[in-house]
């Protein structure tokens, strides 16, 4: 079984060797990997250079004098944060601090941040698990079952849920079985996320090709903004949103437009293709949008994994949407032909 991979953001280090070291040879539960600090799923900051300010909020310099300090509320932030020691500041005293230099600390505050991510790092175990049988899902909803327990269920309108303490490790070893629309509710003490969330987490993590052939080949259709909070979409998404808002696109069109790589603007395709923001249907695209106006982005919309699935209209609350939904199921991506 592949171990999820989490990010970690470095922050205020002059010399990360030591750090990334530590970071490359844990993976017993959980792999890491350094990050840019938007992207991060967890931070060290350089406890030595803190500066406490008022209220919650810290300074970390940058080693780069060139490059502007991070300032942080610690009441706000949303992931797991440690402060390596020594800290600097007799006056700061962070909410967690480990020794780097004690193998015993750094595996606490590892297996401290790898119990906090748990719920994340299920979510891209079943994205990496839906993302290789893409071309063979053709049932409207999916039940997963260890040993005869259901610790998972999947609707293709884009709702899943999880079983309480599911660990990436069971799930793994989940058999799956094919149900109609009416099997994907969800048990009530079941967390709940949306096929949007878990699979645009997982697209922007990986290099693999996972725009479907159609985009690649076709020409596509803005439809909406992704069903993902908005801290999710960064300035190269919004780049492409803004062009593909104007008319129809295609790859090439989009290469030339932006100035980025081929495989850069195919994974944020990608993202944006699982957020339910683009179709190659022309009768379900959205209002085109001229070249000089402003681009709407307050709109609310209902979650989807793919365009071909999803009403133009938001269901009811606890009412699944039946209108859109195929006759005769079908894979989320036809398979390629060799």
């Amino acid at each position: 079984m592949s171990v999820p991979v989490m990010r970690m953001g470095l922050v205020g280090f002059a010399d990360e060797r030591q750090l990334r070291n530590l970071l490359a040879t844990r993976n017993r539960n959980l792999q890491w990997e350094c990050s840019q600090f938007m992207d991060a799923d967890a931070l060290w900051l350089n406890g030595e250079n803190a500066q406490p300010l008022r209220g919650n909020m810290v300074r970390i310099p940058s080693p780069d004098p060139e490059r502007s300090a991070t300032i942080l509320n610690l009441k706000e932030i949303d992931r797991p944060t440690a402060f390596t020691l020594p800290i600097g500041n007799d006056y700061f005293t962070p909410p967690l601090a480990f020794d780097p230099h004690r193998v015993e600390q750094v595996a606490d505050v590892l297996g401290q941040f790898e119990s906090e991510l748990l719920a994340t790092a299920v979510d891209l175990t079943l994205a990496a698990a839906i993302s290789a049988r893409r071309h063979d899902l053709s049932s409207e909803s999916y039940h997963l079952n260890v040993h005869g327990k259901l610790v998972a269920i999947f609707s293709v309108t884009g709702q899943i849920g999880f079983a309480p303490q599911l660990t990436p490790h069971d799930l793994a070893q989940a058999e799956w079985a094919g149900r109609p629309a009416a099997g994907a509710d969800l048990p009530a003490h079941f967390r709940r996320t949306t096929m949007s969330h878990i699979m645009w987490n997982y697209v922007m993590r990986n290099v693999d090709d996972l725009l479907p052939s159609r985009y690649r080949r076709g020409t596509m259709y803005w439809r909406r903004m992704p069903a993902v909070p908005a801290k999710w979409v960064r300035e190269e998404h919004m780049m492409l949103i803004s062009i593909l808002s104007t008319g129809p696109q295609t790859v090439g069109s989009l290469v030339d437009q932006t100035g980025l790589a081929e495989e850069s603007v195919c994974q944020l395709l990608a993202a944006l293709y699982f957020g339910g923001s683009l179709t190659t249907d022309p009768r379900k695209a959205g209002p085109a949008r001229a070249a000089g106006e402003k681009l709407r982005t307050d709109e609310e919309w209902p979650s989807s994994i793919m365009s071909s699935f999803v009403s133009t209209v938001p269901p009811r609350p606890g009412k699944p949407p039946t209108s859109d939904m195929p006759t005769v199921p079908a894979p989320l991506e036809e398979p390629r032909r060799k």
